[in-house]
């Protein structure tokens, strides 16, 4: 999403005659700011001046448009010589067009949303070339540039339709003529949603290509779409601006490497099964990709990395060991052999004995996903060392043996990712060669030199 500062009114949707003036700011990662020359909130009462005053919305119009901002919350209040009150608001979301919204459960029928990577990840340009030399003096006489749109791709989803479109423009002047080419996701939806279901949606399709590549993936425009209240039934567009959950440090030059690309997963109909997969599962993403939109410490990304993977067994395996009703009555059995007096105490400590073990959920879920393939290692020296690691830094028990090395729980993290993104990408029944393409990436070739290495007897945890 690109920045923008400029000044403006601002006022209270119950106020509208009461404009102050201000200058409304956004960038992608201090999302968006209001500065007031002047106050909205009530001043009249000293208890007021030092709360974090919150307005649901907050009306304005700046840059020859409306603007509506969601979620307000006052974050600096200061008087200022000789009387002049200024304060300064954060705002969760800003919505940006020709119409007002006058609530945050304002409901939209349709999104368009770009991403940074995703031209790259369609792997498809609408731009060929061919050039003409002169045959006597092999000089350059003709060069052309064809330009064939992508036909709109759509596909149907749980609700509505998912649409891939080509989009291109032509930048500079006559002297100095450019070429920008790109693709969008659109969601249709029958029925019109809240902002936060659009943002899952939306967070789940980036979440796909950043599962797939090597860089974090980035919404850079939202477009929204809402039902005119006028007689002709019309649609009104808006575009939205919040910060972003991971950070846009990479430079727009920098090349990404792809694991997997649009064509290699199956292409539309394999992101339509994946958002309506994941649309329920937004736990398992956050945790699998968070080491991805945010730095953190290997130890961290190890432990979000189990729990992505023990989260996604949970969800979608048999969550016991024995038939409930087999189990319920061995441990009735097994506490009338003990005291009365500490049948209850027992029976507590037995209440999720019959749940699968850590090692057993991530061995089952390696073997699902078809990972000793694609890692070429023994599955249960792998989920043996990763099941050790991890009670080993959740009970410090210096008589298990050393910790791990932070290189070690780096490589760890890296394999439960991929166990994870393996067995997603087969709930949604991504094409056939995807294994095969996974294998042959030259960083899963080194995750799994450096698995190999871990896993020798010497090893801790072995």
């Amino acid at each position: 999403m690109e920045s923008f500062e400029s000044d403006g009114l601002f006022w209270l949707p119950e106020a509208d005659g009461d404009q102050v003036a201000g200058r409304i700011s956004f960038s992608a990662t201090d999302g968006v700011k209001l500065n007031l020359i002047g106050g909205l909130s009530d001043t009249s009462s000293f208890a007021n001046l030092n709360n974090a005053i919150r307005f649901p919305i907050i009306h304005g119009v700046a840059g020859k448009r409306y603007l509506t901002l969601q979620g307000c919350t006052r974050s600096s209040y200061r008087m200022e010589f000789p009387g002049t009150l200024r304060e300064e608001y954060r705002a969760d979301w800003l919505f940006a067009g020709h119409a007002l919204l006058n609530s945050e459960g304002e409901k939209f029928t349709e999104v368009t949303v770009h991403f940074n990577n995703l031209w790259n990840w369609t792997n498809t340009s609408i731009v060929s070339h061919s050039y003409t030399f002169d045959t006597e003096t092999q000089q350059l006489s003709t060069a052309t540039l064809t330009l064939t749109p992508h036909e709109t791709e759509e596909c149907e989803i749980e609700g509505g339709k998912i649409a891939l479109l080509s989009t291109w423009k032509i930048p500079g002047n006559r002297q100095n003529i450019g070429f920008e080419q790109d693709f969008s996701l659109r969601l249709t939806y029958e029925n019109p949603v809240d902002f936060s279901f659009i943002r899952t949606d939306i967070a789940t399709l980036q979440d796909l290509i950043s599962a797939t590549s090597d860089s974090a993936c980035l919404p850079t425009d939202i477009s929204l779409w809402i039902t005119d209240e006028s007689d002709d039934g019309g649609k009104e567009r808006l575009n939205a601006y919040g910060q972003q959950s991971a950070q846009p440090t990479a430079k727009k030059s920098k090349s990404v490497d792809f694991l997997l690309n649009l064509a290699d997963i199956g292409g539309l109909p394999a992101v339509a099964r994946w958002l309506n997969f994941l649309r329920n599962r937004r736990i398992v993403l956050g945790l699998a990709l968070s080491s991805r939109y945010r730095g953190m410490y290997v130890e961290n990304k190890f432990f979000n990395a189990v729990s992505a993977a023990e989260t996604l067994h949970r969800m979608e395996f048999p969550n016991s060991v024995m038939p409930k009703g087999e189990y319920k009555n061995f441990r009735d059995l097994l506490v009338s052999y003990v005291p009365e007096e500490h049948q209850k105490w027992l029976k507590e400590q037995l209440a999720f004995s019959n749940e699968p073990r850590l090692r057993g959920r991530i061995k089952e879920l390696a073997q699902f996903c078809d990972l000793p393939l694609v890692l070429d290692c023994d599955v249960d020296q792998w989920a043996k060392m990763v099941t050790n690691t991890r009670n080993r830094m959740v009970h410090h028990d210096d008589k298990k043996g050393p910790r791990a090395s932070n290189a070690q729980f780096y490589w760890m993290a890296e394999s439960l990712q991929l166990l994870v993104l393996l067995c997603l990408a087969k709930f949604c029944s991504f094409q056939v060669g995807y294994l095969e393409k996974v294998k042959e990436d030259e960083g899963v070739k080194l995750l799994a030199e450096r698995v190999k290495n871990f896993l020798q007897p010497t090893q801790p945890g072995a």
